[in-house]
């Protein structure tokens, strides 16, 4: 090779200044940024986290230097993680009395307690003495006024039922209780340290998710996909739990039997950050601590959405009380939990948004219905944004029909009757309907006036029905009451009546189509009826344009008039 082809030398490569690593780390967070309700939830939840601890007046917290309506900046170093995720996940041990052994763990001790029994008796039972961990969860005590109150055990159970549930995911609380600062401390703090020597190049750091952190996360999806998240998001997940709200669903099966059906956990994600923060502090301030059972009265509901719009509900009403116009809340997710084994079942998951006629209506559903099947079947249709007696058809078929026709000794006494709700549903469309009048009708108003000639048809079939069966009408006995004014219905009069409504109950729900509408232009009106002819021809045209509407409507109306127990009920139903 001549010298003409020689290679030349370019110039001499620096190398690259290695990064010093950083004392402090500036976080910054949009919420338009966080892919979900719940890294939404985490931000604001961390910002109550370090509101609690300057509170509490704990040194060394994590900095707030610039918080506006939808982003925050925070200046963060080990010692603030540290004290952050040591107040977070800090525990004590305590002990537990229980009545039979845990498995793999020895009692500490065994003790003998005296129970009173019926007449004055006592007996003796034996108890075994454990030590367990449980979270101290201080970061809610300073906001309502109780140190160690139901909600607050409602939320240790739940953690140690849901996120927490397996043994292996609670070294961190062990660690506490024991005195041992939180290692997700250093951990996290190594990894946004990274994160933040990478912020220039390409190379984005990421971490695994955790199912403890993030309700439906997997090591990898049904595509081999790894649940990962950025260094910082990632970080934000601890603490969603924190501002999220927690409800104990109480769920009745087909046997009657109202149980116990884990949890309801209600994530928020918030629209204004610093507004979210002052109504949140006042709802955990507001909370009615009347325990009914071993649960908080206010955290009881029948359907897992009633958690949503309560707390959508309560927020709302902060929001009236400062003189807002929005809201702070975009939306709530809902999530249904239940232990069941050594596995946590998600049940269902839902989202809803803040609506101003949804919350007027759920309070309206809420004084109305007593019995969880009937309140179940409206809250769906208002969210889903159905007419209201939509989804009673199936429900009604499926079920025995004891849970609907009222029927001495079989009907389950422990349950509001579901024949009393859907009475009070068409005496409040009544009442409405005279309010605004029946001219000038939109289409739920036309709805509901059908709704209502459907049951004065039905109602009026068992009244006559029932005066000829049992030979006694309504006027021969409406004069004698007790000692509390209720009318004393004579018991054949309520076997008949309970004949009747069980017939034609289930010989309606026996039938479709064409059946159905011989049956009901054949028996329900055979009759005499009083309808003025513009009534009659709404009732014919829609057994004929639309007979499963009209089936719904003469078996709701069927399981109304079923029920003979007080005066001003009968009254409704002979007026």
């Amino acid at each position: 090779m001549n010298k003409e082809n020689k290679p030349t030398k370019g110039p001499p490569v620096k190398k690259k200044a290695k990064q010093e690593t950083p004392k402090e780390i500036i976080l910054e967070y949009s919420l338009y940024d966080l892919p979900s309700a719940q890294h939404k939830a985490g931000l604001v939840g961390l910002l109550f986290l370090i509101e609690s601890m300057k509170r509490r007046q704990i040194q060394n917290i994590p900095q707030v230097i610039e918080l506006a309506s939808t982003s925050v900046k925070l200046c963060v170093n080990l010692t603030s993680l540290q004290a952050l995720f040591d107040d977070y996940y800090d525990a004590q041990i305590i002990e537990v009395s229980s009545r039979s052994k845990w498995q793999g763990q020895e009692p500490i001790r065994e003790e003998e307690i005296e129970l009173e029994e019926s007449e004055g008796k006592k007996k003796k039972e034996r108890r075994f003495i454990y030590q367990a961990v449980q979270p101290k969860a201080a970061f809610l005590t300073v906001f309502n006024n109780n140190d160690n109150g139901p909600w607050l055990k409602l939320y240790r159970d739940m953690l140690w039922n849901t996120l927490r549930a397996r043994p292996t995911t609670r070294g961190i609380y062990k660690a506490r209780a024991e005195g041992i600062p939180a290692n997700e401390a250093e951990k996290t703090w190594v990894l946004l340290q990274k994160s933040w020597q990478g912020k220039n190049t390409d190379n984005i750091s990421v971490s695994a998710l955790s199912s403890s952190l993030f309700i439906g996360a997997q090591d990898v999806n049904a595509e081999q996909v790894p649940f990962q998240g950025t260094v910082e998001q990632n970080f934000l997940l601890h603490f969603w739990s924190v501002v999220s709200r927690i409800f104990s669903p109480f769920i009745v099966n087909i046997k009657g039997e109202s149980n116990d059906a884990g949890y309801v956990l209600v994530i928020p994600e918030p629209s204004d950050l610093r507004n979210f923060l002052e109504d949140y502090i006042d709802v955990l301030g507001s909370l009615d601590c009347t325990v009914l059972g071993y649960r908080p009265k206010a955290a009881r509901i029948d359907v897992p959405a009633e958690g949503g719009l309560e707390y959508i509900g309560d927020m709302a009403r902060q929001r009236v009380g400062r003189g807002r116009q929005g809201y702070s809340l975009a939306a709530v997710e809902v999530f249904h939990l239940e232990k069941q084994g050594n596995n946590v079942r998600l049940h269902n998951q839902r989202r809803i948004q803040p609506s101003l006629r949804a919350l007027e209506q759920y309070e309206t559903i809420k004084q109305s219905c007593r019995n969880p099947l009937f309140k179940g079947i409206r809250l769906a249709n208002l969210l889903e944004g159905q007419s209201w007696h939509n989804g009673f058809d199936s429900l009604m078929t499926l079920w025995p029909q004891k849970f609907f026709v009222y029927k001495q000794g079989e009907t389950p006494a422990h349950l509001p009757f579901f024949g009393r709700d859907a009475r009070r549903v068409f005496n409040l469309l009544r009442e409405n309907i005279k309010q605004q009048g029946e001219k000038s009708m939109d289409k739920e108003s036309k709805e509901n006036v059908l709704a209502l000639r459907v049951y004065d048809l039905v109602r009026n079939y068992v009244n006559r029905r029932t005066e000829e069966k049992c030979g006694k009408d309504y006027e021969s006995f409406k004069a004698n009451r007790d000692e509390r004014g209720n009318i004393i219905v004579p018991q054949d009069y309520r076997e008949a009546r309970e004949k009747v409504c069980t017939d034609a109950f289930l010989a309606i729900r026996g039938r479709n189509g064409t059946d159905f509408v011989e049956y009901f232009a054949g028996t329900i009106c055979s009759v005499p009826q009083y309808l003025n002819r513009e009534d009659f021809i709404s009732v014919t045209e829609a057994l004929f344009e639309d007979w499963e509407k009209v089936k719904t409507l003469s078996m709701l109306a069927l399981s109304a008039a079923s029920w003979t127990s007080k005066s001003s009920e009968i009254n409704n139903d002979n007026q």
